[in-house]
C-alpha cells in the first residue's frame, strides 16, 4: 500500500517541479489526471483487508422486476450495489424497492434508496450505473442488449438470449462494438456437475460420441389468451413494445402477488415455448459438450417416417434429438465406450466408473466459473470474458430458434452456421428474423 501510494505522490511532485516548462492548461490538464489517479487507488488498499469502499462496488439496474428479476435481485444483492430498477408494472417495481431496501438494511449495508423507472430508457441514460441485468420477457431483450451496449453499459441477459436468429447476431454485434461485457443467463456453465460432465465427453471419456438426446418441453403454442380489463397500473402498451400487440392478459403479465412464473413464454409473439426457455439450458450445454460454441447443427429434420423426433446433424457427423427420454429436463450422451447423463438433479455414467476419472494434464479444460454472478462481476473489473458470453448464448438460442422452425415447417433443412442462413430455403430464411412493432427499431 504504501509503496504504491508513493508512486502516485512522486509522479506528482515531479510534475510540479516541471510545471515552468509547461503551459497553464498542460500543468492543469496533467494535475488533474493524476489526481483522477490517486482517486482510483483501489479504497481496499487504504482501507485495509477486508474493506470494499461503496465506491468500489459495481453499480447495478435492474430491467424486468418480475419473479426472476427479484431473484436475481436476491444473487446480487451482497455481491454489488443494486441503485435501480424498471419495471412497467408499478407493483412489482415497488416491491422490488422494498426488497433491496430491505436486504440493505438487514446486512447493516448504508443504502442511499433505490430509484425507480418505468421506462428502460431512462434508467440506461443514468451515468451513476455501471451494468444492467435483464430479466424481462424475450421480446425485449434485443432492443436492452442493444441499447444497453450503446449507453456504456455491461450486460446479464436472461436465457434464451434472443427472440430471433438474425437479433441474436445483433446482439453479439453491439457488445462487441461497444466493448461490453456480457453475460447470458445459462448458469449451468458454471455448475461443476456440467462443466464436468462436457469435459468427459469433450476428452473422449466414452469414446467417440455418436449420439446427444436433448429433453427440454414443447414448441411454443398458437396465442389463444382471452383479453382482460387491464390493470390502472401498468404500462401495457411498453410491456407489448416491439412485440405483436395483444390486449392484457394475467397469464402474460400476472399480478405481483402472484408467485408462479408467468406463461408468456409458451407463446410465439414473446417467448419461444420450452424448447427455448429449457432448451436455452439443455441445448447450451450439448453445445458446449460438443465443441460448438461457435457453430450449430448442419441439418434439422422434423419427426418423420425417418425420424420419431426432431433430429439435427453436426458436420462432424454426430447426431442430436429433441426427445423425452425418460428423464426430466436432462441431456444424454451416447459414445462407443459409455452414455453420460446430466442433469440438475444427478450425474451419471455407464458405466459408472466413467465419470469418477482424474482428468489427465493433457485434457481440454473448459472454462472454469463456480459463480455465475460473480464471474460476470469479476468480468467487468477485468474485462476479460465471463463463462456465458454474447456468442455463446446467440449460438445456444439459435438451436432452439432451428427446432421451432423446423417444427413449424415440418420439413427438412439445411442450415449453414458461418453464414447464419438456410441453404435453399427462402420461406425458412425469412423466419429468422423476428416481428419489429413500430417505432420501435434496432440499430447497433
Amino acid at each position: 500500500m504504501q509503496n504504491q501510494i508513493q508512486i502516485y505522490l512522486f509522479i506528482f511532485l515531479i510534475m510540479i517541479n516541471d510545471k515552468n516548462n509547461l503551459s497553464r492548461r498542460e500543468f492543469l490538464g496533467r494535475g488533474l489526471a493524476t489526481a483522477a489517479a490517486l482517486t482510483i487507488i483501489p479504497r481496499h488498499v487504504l482501507g485495509g483487508a477486508g474493506f470494499t469502499a461503496p465506491s468500489d462496488e459495481i453499480t447495478l439496474g435492474f430491467i424486468g422486476v418480475g419473479i426472476q428479476g427479484r431473484g436475481l435481485a436476491n444473487e446480487f444483492v451482497s455481491r454489488a450495489r443494486i441503485i435501480a430498477g424498471c419495471d412497467v408494472f408499478a407493483p412489482k417495481a415497488d416491491k422490488f424497492k422494498r426488497d433491496v431496501e430491505a436486504a440493505y438494511a438487514k446486512n447493516g449495508k448504508a443504502n442511499a434508496g433505490i430509484k425507480l423507472y418505468k421506462d428502460f430508457r431512462d434508467l440506461l441514460k443514468a451515468k451513476d450505473i455501471d451494468a444492467v441485468v435483464i430479466a424481462t420477457p424475450d421480446h425485449w431483450h434485443a432492443i436492452m442488449v442493444i441499447e444497453a451496449a450503446k449507453h456504456g453499459k455491461d450486460v446479464y441477459c436472461e436465457k434464451p438470449y434472443s427472440h430471433s436468429i438474425e437479433e441474436g447476431r445483433l446482439m453479439v454485434k453491439a457488445i462487441e462494438k461497444y466493448g461490453r461485457i456480457n453475460q447470458t443467463g445459462n448458469m449451468q456453465r458454471s455448475w461443476k456437475n456440467f462443466r464436468n460432465a462436457c469435459q468427459y465427453v469433450r476428452n473422449g471419456y466414452i469414446g467417440e460420441i455418436k449420439e446427444v438426446k436433448v429433453c427440454c418441453g414443447p414448441p411454443p403454442k398458437p396465442y389463444d389468451l382471452t383479453a382482460e380489463t387491464k390493470p390502472k397500473d401498468i404500462d401495457w402498451d411498453l410491456w407489448i413494445g416491439p412485440a405483436v400487440y395483444n390486449d392484457y392478459s394475467s397469464v402474460l403479465a400476472p399480478p405481483v402477488e402472484k408467485t408462479h412464473y408467468p406463461d408468456w413464454r409458451n407463446y410465439k409473439e414473446y417467448g419461444n415455448g420450452m424448447t427455448a426457455d429449457w432448451g436455452a439450458h439443455m441445448f447450451d450445454i450439448a453445445q458446449w459438450a460438443l465443441g460448438m460454441d461457435d457453430s450449430g447443427p448442419t441439418v434439422i429434420n422434423p419427426p418423420d417416417a425417418e425420424h420419431n423426433f426432431v433430429t439435427y446433424k453436426y458436420a462432424n457427423g454426430v447426431a442430436m434429438t429433441h426427445e423425452d427420454f425418460g428423464r426430466g429436463y436432462a441431456c444424454r450422451f451416447i459414445g462407443t465406450k459409455g452414455i453420460i447423463d446430466i442433469s440438475r438433479g444427478f450425474f451419471e455414467g455407464l458405466p459408472a466408473e466413467v465419470i469418477k476419472k482424474d482428468f489427465s494434464d493433457s485434457d481440454v479444460k473448459l472454462y472454469e466459473s463456480n459463480d455465475h454472478y460473480n464471474n460476470w462481476l469479476d468480468c467487468i473489473k477485468s474485462r476479460k470474458q465471463p463463462v456465458s458470453t454474447a456468442e455463446i448464448g446467440h449460438r445456444t438460442a439459435t438451436v432452439c430458434h432451428l427446432t421451432n422452425i423446423c417444427y413449424e415447417l415440418k420439413r427438412p433443412l439445411k442450415w449453414d452456421p458461418v453464414a447464419e442462413a438456410f441453404i435453399g430455403d427462402d420461406e425458412a430464411n425469412s423466419m429468422r428474423s423476428g416481428y419489429l412493432r413500430k417505432p420501435w427499431k434496432m440499430d447497433v
